[in-house]
């Protein structure tokens, strides 16, 4: 039982590594094309925001899926 709690909690934390991620790449692509942060051109900032949100909702969603324990 306890190691089905580890792997669940490391899962879990694998998941919120995930979903931060895109949230914080998805914050740095905003700056980027509000204002041009970190000197990118605003077409850069297009494809981070792209990127960090497939990272922070549907990268959860297929480890979710793949992790998802069997039905007996």
């Amino acid at each position: 039982m306890n190691a089905d709690k580890s792997k669940a909690r490391e899962r879990y934390l694998i998941i919120s590594a995930a979903r931060l991620a895109g949230a914080v790449m998805i914050a740095i692509s905003l700056g980027i094309i509000a204002n041009g942060f970190m000197d990118l051109p605003v077409e850069a900032g297009y494809i981070l925001f792209a990127i960090g949100v497939v990272e922070f909702i549907i990268t959860p969603l297929i480890l979710a899926r793949m992790w998802k324990t069997p039905e007996e």
